[in-house]
């Protein structure tokens, strides 16, 4: 009990030190340049080398790859051998939200934009906003883009205090 516990906190520790190394070692294919936020042990699922993640990522706050069916173990008793599993890619340059689910066989090109808490199933194309539960594409990411310019606050090179004052002053409440 006290060795179960005590491997636990060893990998919890790992993975927060260093989350990409610490899913790398257990198999899943990372590019570089790839953050990842708000990781759990099982962000990467069960089998995580069935993953691929392309160059300059970014995974938001409690993402997961489920790499297998799980569901099919009602089958099991009459159906023994029910296992289902698929590959998971995503492309170069991605942002993928908050909450967001990738499924076994989901794929995203590159330089899209994963909705937060969207139910990736399917291919996604490259470069476009894909939101919802199955995600769909809803718009080229350069229109995303635009929308957003006149929004926009650079915050690049500010302490967290001027950030912060900034953002005060600036954001509506």
């Amino acid at each position: 009990m006290i060795g179960r516990a005590l491997s636990l906190a060893v990998r919890t520790l790992r993975l927060y030190r260093d989350p990409v190394r610490y899913f790398r070692d257990q198999g899943a294919e990372i590019g570089p340049e790839v953050e990842i936020y708000g990781a759990h042990l099982f962000t990467f699922g069960s089998e995580p080398y069935l993953v691929s993640i392309g160059r300059g990522v970014t995974i938001s706050h409690d993402v997961d790859f489920i790499t297998h069916d799980g569901g099919l173990r009602v089958a099991r008793a009459e159906h023994p051998g029910a296992y289902l599993y698929g590959r998971i890619q995503i492309g170069d340059g991605c942002f993928l939200g908050a909450h967001s689910v990738f499924l076994p066989g989901a794929s995203v090109g590159a330089g899209s934009v994963i909705g937060a808490g969207a139910v990736v199933s399917g291919k996604i194309p490259p470069g476009v906003v894909a939101t919802g539960t199955p995600a769909r594409p809803v718009k080229p990411v350069d229109d995303y883009v635009r929308a957003k310019q006149h929004l926009w606050l650079d915050t690049s090179g500010l302490s967290a205090a001027e950030k912060r004052a900034l953002l005060s002053r600036r954001v509506p409440r």
